[in-house]
């Protein structure tokens, strides 16, 4: 699934239990979330990273807990 607004709605709902982010190695300058407002944090654990030739950096976390 992609979209930030698609991934707000299944994490507030609890329906995600692994999430991978793909990182572009770019400063945009501003505080732009990432999948909106969220009604409260929510802690992952980080279970794999690798780095890409093409400078991409991407991870795969396990959701922890709402904080």
């Amino acid at each position: 699934m992609d979209g930030g607004q698609t991934i707000q709605g299944f994490l507030a709902a609890g329906l995600i239990q692994e999430l991978t982010l793909t990182r572009i190695p770019t400063l945009l300058g501003c505080d732009i979330p990432l999948f909106g407002g969220l009604a409260h944090a929510i802690q992952l654990e980080a279970l794999h990273t690798q780095q890409y030739d093409n400078g991409y950096v991407q991870t795969r976390y396990r959701i922890q807990a709402k904080i």
